[in-house]
């Protein structure tokens, strides 16, 4: 699983420079450029798409961080890409935070090419300036939002923050499609790590928004949690599916949509005995985000870095995602019949942010107050 944390970067980097410092490095491989060579050999807004193909099949392989197989359904598109372009892959689950800063702490001997961050921590990734940046050929079927204008990052997919029910767990009572209904049930629910994880937070701020709050004001969020942990309704630990699996977790509010329809894909056609996934967008208040593609400054694997980038906003990436349970980005995409997804009229009031540091700025006080006012009352 992957979790997205909005922890200070300055600690992650130094805690990632500690971690690197003790790794060996192999020899760079053929066609790879290395360490601040890198920055001033190539420019990919250059080069054609038959250039960049040709670089990747001679680089042979993309190290992706934040990309595990099992999140959006990664895997599908890692085969299609050794597939296509014969190109090997490997990843290290990390969050965000983690991803930008072990750009930075290898930068002068890398190992790693892409990563997949939230849409909050894309001008944290362009303050630390360890992007390099590269227009898709889809650029024009992008949203303005969702991409930087000289290419640094694009967003790939969206993400709506919402309840996963185990409805199996759930006797007598109706599911909750609101934050007040939440309330006035007995449900206790799963946050995830709401101190270092941006799902955990973009969730509570989208409580904060049902509760009469918004992104300059969350404490209505805090303060509903803390009713919650007050009746010993919050279930801690930072949320594993296996612990809905195993009946132990009867909702996650923790995480974005596209986890649970993946989720409800994956399990529920085993039909096991007290468990059933059901995903609900709470209606008076949710979220919708998006997760940016971003190429690493210095990547080993320039060329193919930007193929998997190509690939990840070609028509077969995005309808991939949607088999993830996850939302294409691209207007001109149409969804699968039988892509696990939900209908639009879930997504008829949802709010988005306007811009990557108001996010930001929102889930770093919830990570505050979540810490000093609502964790003391956990116990």
């Amino acid at each position: 699983m992957k979790f997205r944390k909005a922890a200070a970067l300055v600690l992650v980097t130094v805690m990632a420079t500690a971690v690197f410092a003790g790794c060996g490095k192999g020899d760079a491989g053929e066609g790879e450029v290395k360490g601040e060579d890198q920055e001033k050999a190539l420019d990919l807004r250059t080069l054609t798409l038959d250039e960049i193909e040709e670089g990747a099949k001679k680089e042979g392989r993309v190290s992706s961080v934040g990309m595990p197989d099992e999140w959006a359904h990664w895997d599908l598109s890692w085969a299609s890409v050794l597939e296509k372009y014969g190109l090997e892959h490997d990843d290290v689950d990390l969050s965000s935070g983690e991803e930008i800063a072990t750009f930075v702490a290898e930068k002068d001997d890398p190992t790693k090419d892409v990563g997949d961050v939230g849409y909050a921590f894309t001008s944290t990734a362009m303050a630390e300036e360890c992007l390099q940046p590269y227009k898709v050929s889809c650029w024009d079927s992008i949203p303005d939002w969702a991409k930087d204008p000289d290419g640094n990052w694009t967003v790939s997919y969206t993400g709506t923050t919402c309840f996963i029910f185990n409805d199996a767990a759930i006797e007598g009572e109706d599911l909750p499609t609101t934050w007040q209904e939440l309330m006035e049930s007995d449900i206790v629910v799963n946050m995830g790590n709401v101190v270092g994880g941006a799902s955990s937070q973009a969730n509570i701020l989208a409580c904060a928004i049902a509760m009469g709050g918004g992104f300059d004001d969350v404490q209505p969020g805090i303060d509903y949690f803390k009713k919650l942990a007050e009746q010993g309704r919050i279930h801690p630990s930072e949320g594993q599916v296996s612990e809905m699996v195993s009946g132990e977790v009867e909702c996650f509010g923790g995480r974005f949509d596209f986890n649970g329809t993946a989720w409800a894909d994956e399990y529920n056609a085993q039909e096991l005995e007290g468990l059933h996934i059901t995903t609900v967008i709470p209606q008076d208040g949710a979220i919708t985000t998006g997760y940016a593609l971003i190429i690493n400054k210095w990547a080993p694997h320039p060329h193919a870095a930007a193929q998997t980038v190509e690939y990840m906003l070609s028509e077969e990436g995005q309808i991939e995602r949607a088999y993830g349970g996850a939302r294409p980005i691209r207007s001109d995409i149409e969804i699968p019949a039988d892509a696990p997804v939900l209908g639009d009229e879930w997504y008829e009031n949802t709010t988005s942010p306007e811009s990557a540091d108001a996010l930001q700025e929102a889930c770093d006080e919830i990570a505050r107050l979540w810490e000093e006012e609502v964790i003391p009352l956990l116990g």
